[in-house]
């Protein structure tokens, strides 16, 4: 139940997303450095960073939910259900990894879009290892943007990965981004922005085609940033519109809500991280200049209980 979207700015772009998630989960942000063996692929290979990267995680383990590495690559995961065709075989001569890895795999690997984009027919997801044994491989699908602006979708397709240009700027949940702009385009005139009764006839509902839409066109309409702390500004306005409050969606299956655990987003021209949770309006910074020893794996806890600054 998470949305990602970009905003522009003159010297680049910020991305971030809502963390919605089913029941309450613990999380941080987390500093990976160069050199670190961030996961094992799927032929008991230990893989390694070539670039730094912070963003993040759950429970302090290292696949990062979304994040941004030293290059101003950034990115999110979102969960893609029921569209997840992951191949179930690992293949020779290429790198075999799970949906859970992948993310880490791209920002420790790749300067741009277009490097990541290039070395997709080289990356094979698979549902098993070389045992033939199930792993763990969520259904994800992934967004990227880089400081050129360009924004990409990597989704799995007939157990391939495949990038699509989105110069929709958003990303949601299932379905496709095809689909997903198909109903975006039945409902307004993309070109003709201001011809569209948003009060009366924008979505309001917090299904992952109403939210596509919404996000859509609230960052359109919005008015342009100058600069990445504009941007900053704007997607923390634009992305509160698709916030969900705890308890406004019940679940049976843990007995909990659906809300918006943290917020999120990253800048490819600072190469900043920020970060607020469900419960403290505060946000919170990092930066890799932040970061003292650049060798070692860091852990950073946000405050999750309610803060206020002082005018005075």
């Amino acid at each position: 139940m998470c949305t990602g979207i970009k905003v522009n700015f003159d010297n680049g772009c910020v991305l971030g997303r809502t963390m919605d998630f089913e029941s309450p989960i613990e999380y941080n942000a987390l500093f990976l450095p160069r050199g670190y063996s961030y996961c094992i692929d799927l032929t008991g290979k230990p893989l390694y960073s070539k670039y730094m990267m912070m963003g993040m995680v759950f429970r302090n383990r290292d696949p990062l939910k979304d994040g941004v590495n030293e290059h101003g690559l950034t990115g999110i995961t979102n969960d893609f259900g029921g569209f997840n065709l992951y191949s179930k075989k690992i293949e020779p001569d290429k790198i075999n990894i799970s949906s859970m890895d992948y993310f880490n795999y791209a920002l420790a690997n790749y300067k741009s879009v277009d490097e990541l984009e290039k070395d997709l027919p080289n990356i094979n997801i698979s549902t098993r290892d070389h045992k033939g044994d199930s792993i763990l491989c969520p259904d994800f699908h992934f967004m990227f943007s880089d400081s050129t602006k360009r924004c990409i979708i990597v989704e799995p397709k007939q157990g391939k990965l495949t990038s699509t240009d989105n110069p929709y700027d958003v990303m949601t949940n299932s379905p496709d981004l095809e689909s997903q702009t198909r109903r975006l385009k039945r409902l307004m005139d993309i070109e003709n922005l201001d011809e569209f009764n948003s009060p009366k006839d924008l979505p309001g509902g917090y299904d992952p085609i109403s939210r596509f839409i919404k996000a859509f066109y609230l960052n359109r309409m919005n008015i342009p940033a100058g600069n990445c702390k504009e941007a900053y500004s704007n997607f923390y306005n634009i992305i509160s519109a698709m916030t969900m409050p705890n308890g406004f969606v019940r679940n049976r299956k843990y007995s909990s809500t659906t809300c918006t655990r943290y917020t999120c987003a990253y800048d490819t021209e600072y190469k900043h991280m920020t970060v607020k949770t469900d419960t403290n309006p505060m946000i919170y910074q990092l930066s890799f200049q932040d970061i003292e020893d650049k060798e070692k794996r860091q852990s950073f806890f946000i405050e999750s209980e309610f803060e206020t600054k002082k005018l005075i």
